[in-house]
């Protein structure tokens, strides 16, 4: 068809392509051949056409009335595609114009049989119109209807019947359909024939034999098509539900087969929404205002389920790709890869309704403008999401911690748990949780104790005043080598260094300065357990120990006379010169 409402989607058209095989009456059979004669040259030629096609088209109505079959359905599509060709559709919505088109043409048929019309030489043709100055318009004289120039658009330059034409053949239709045809004819009534015309799927006898009350219309339709209707609506319905419940995943957790499975009932109401389509609107054959109604939903359903499909196949892909093992189910690039297919579906769906919202006869432009004004009002409520939301991008940007780093964020220390949209997870040592905004966590300085390559191992050990000198060095060298050859420690980023730092109220104090090649705590405590402990050792080997906190109690007593009585000779202490010294060399 020319003009195909978006119902007619990839997978409807799969659906019907399939029935086509079958029931070469399915939407689409005949239709399509860009070799069609349809005259629309001048007014003189889109009447010729409109005529000739008429009477073929009560040809090829006789033909199926007689004998109903595949083809002779065909037959009469093919014949109301054409004449749908001659009517400008461009101000009805594109999921209504092939009915309206088709109400149009019976209007219009039964119209015209029933006034007078003029000879087809007293309407202008090309000639006519290049010699008058080319007018844009012709109407049928004594009436509104009007063939006109199509000024842009697909069909510009041809002569159609204009749009108030179309908009207004009902109306012209309930003024003459008491008036008998000027010429004779086999179809009285197309009108009526339409209202009760049906596909060769249905026997005629099952029509013929229905009560005369079923035969009566409501909204423009006979009752015994909208039971129909009905009837295949709900098995349509009853067909996606037991689907449904059949494919829905019970306990599916994360990942995509939970989305591929629930992408099944999307694809289920699209296939049924489409076979329930082509069987109303190609054998029970419905018109009129519940044509246009059902039109409207069937569309409405089909761009749900489009949507619908759209949002579970964009998580679909961003779930397998957070199944591989490189990132972590609940880290945050997994975070940002969700929210990315979010951003993505929305996208996606909002695209999906501009279309329907277009293909529906919808403002478009209304609607992008109020959402653009309910997307600033949501923004200014949102304001703290959006800035928690940026603090996230910015963690990701900078990635200072990962999930389950072992970090310090002010007074907390832990293990982050989980780093979402909003706010991360840190459960400290005491197996509690904070939460964090992850704006403050991006403002914040943030230690993460498991990006370290290396684990420092640094003591004081505390040596009792009664070590000698020569205890010392001893001890000094001792401990220094002990490191020095410890497959543990490293010696790329510095030797390890072992010296006396200072003399404490109880203690000669020795720092022990390290650095242990491991980035676990687990690995690190045992490793320092081994140093400390053959540390304990070469303090006892050196005749050491360690110092306790203690206080030493010095008592003078009381000098006597004879004490007195000797004078103090400080002239008498020999002072050794400066160049003996007693300085010990520097020992790297």
């Amino acid at each position: 068809m020319i003009e195909m409402a978006f119902g007619r989607t990839l997978t409807c058209g799969m659906i019907a392509a399939l029935l086509i095989l079958v029931c070469p009456t399915a939407p689409g059979a005949q239709h399509g051949n860009p070799l069609l004669a349809v005259d629309t040259s001048s007014p003189q030629g889109t009447m010729r056409t409109f005529f000739d096609l008429t009477e073929e088209l009560e040809s090829s109505y006789q033909s199926a009335k007689a004998d109903p079959s595949p083809k002779t359905q065909a037959s009469v599509q093919r014949i109301m595609e054409k004449l749908r060709r001659l009517l400008d559709l461009r101000q009805v919505p594109p999921a209504s114009r092939r009915k309206v088109g088709a109400d149009t043409i019976v209007f219009l048929v039964d119209v015209l049989r029933r006034i007078d019309v003029p000879s087809l030489e007293a309407i202008p043709d090309a000639k006519a119109l290049r010699s008058s100055g080319d007018p844009e318009h012709w109407s049928v004289p004594g009436s509104e209807i009007t063939i006109s120039r199509v000024t842009d658009g697909a069909n510009t330059g041809r002569f159609l019947f204009n749009s108030e034409t179309v908009s207004q053949a009902e109306e012209f239709y309930s003024l003459v359909k008491n008036l008998p045809p000027k010429h004779p004819t086999k179809v009285p009534s197309w009108r009526n024939v339409q209202l009760q015309a049906h596909g060769w799927m249905i026997p005629p006898q099952l029509v013929y034999s229905l009560p005369e009350n079923l035969r009566w219309s409501v909204l423009d339709t006979p009752l015994w098509k909208l039971l129909g209707s009905f009837i295949v609506l709900a098995l349509a319905a009853a067909t996606v539900v037991l689907w449904h419940r059949l494919t829905w995943p019970q306990n599916p957790g994360r990942g995509p087969v939970k989305y591929i499975l629930r992408l099944l009932t999307p694809l289920a109401l699209l296939g049924a929404i489409c076979v329930a389509r082509i069987l109303i609107n190609d054998q029970i054959l419905v018109v009129g205002t519940f044509a246009e109604i059902f039109e409207f939903a069937a569309d409405l359903v089909i761009y749900l389920a489009v949507a619908w499909g759209v949002w579970l196949t964009i998580f679909a892909v961003i779930e397998w790709v957070i199944a591989s093992p490189a990132i972590p189910d609940e880290g945050l690039d997994a975070s940002l890869l969700r929210l990315l297919g979010r951003v993505s579906g929305i996208v996606g769906i909002a695209m999906v309704a501009a279309h329907g919202a277009q293909q529906l006869g919808l403002p478009v432009l209304g609607v992008l403008a109020g959402l653009g004004v309910g997307g600033l009002a949501v923004a200014l409520a949102a304001q703290s999401s959006l800035e928690n939301f940026i603090g996230g991008v910015n963690l990701y940007a900078d990635r200072p911690i990962r999930l389950g780093d072992f970090c310090e964020y002010g007074a907390i220390k832990g293990h982050v748990e989980h780093i979402g949209l909003r706010s991360t997870r840190i459960r400290a040592l005491d197996r509690t949780v904070t939460s964090v905004p992850n704006s403050q966590l991006a403002k914040t300085h943030v230690t993460n104790y498991t990006s370290r390559d290396q684990m420092l191992f640094q003591h004081i050990l505390d040596l009792r005043y009664e070590t000698t000198t020569k205890q010392l060095r001893f001890l000094v060298f001792s401990i220094r080598g002990f490191l020095s050859s410890h497959r543990k420690v490293g010696k790329d980023i510095a030797v390890p260094r072992v010296h006396v730092v200072g003399f404490g109220d109880w203690s000669i104090k020795v720092e022990v300065y390290a650095y242990v090649t491991t980035r676990t705590v687990p690995d690190f405590l045992v490793v320092q357990e081994e140093l400390m402990l053959r540390i304990i050792e070469l303090v006892d080997q050196a005749g050491s120990g360690f110092a306790f906190p203690s206080q030493t109690t010095y008592i003078a007593r009381d000098s006597t006379a004879a004490d007195e009585a000797t004078p103090h000779r400080p002239d008498r202490i020999a002072m050794p010169s400066a160049q003996s010294l007693p300085f010990p060399e520097w020992i790297s």
